[in-house]
């Protein structure tokens, strides 16, 4: 199998193609914790620690995009 084609991003990189992929504007992280301020957040965070980040996108049209910290990078190679 050949390694050479493995495609590598900075984690600033990848933040600007989800910009891109999710028609949206960074707009930092946020905790589980900062996030559940209402009953339907927190059961959606169930079970997730919450110091857990998130990165926040919000989006021109639609609904606005999160992405767990320790996906950001292997999202964006998706769209690569």
């Amino acid at each position: 199998m050949n390694m050479n084609n493995t495609k590598t991003i900075t984690f600033r990189q990848a933040l600007v193609i989800l910009e891109e992929q999710f028609d949206s504007i960074y707009r930092g992280i946020s905790t589980v914790k900062e996030m559940s301020t209402d009953l339907l957040s927190a059961i959606s965070f169930e079970g997730e620690d919450p110091e857990t980040v998130y990165h926040r996108f919000e989006t021109k049209v639609g609904p606005n995009r999160i992405v767990k910290d320790d996906q950001v990078i292997a999202l964006a190679l998706h769209y690569v």
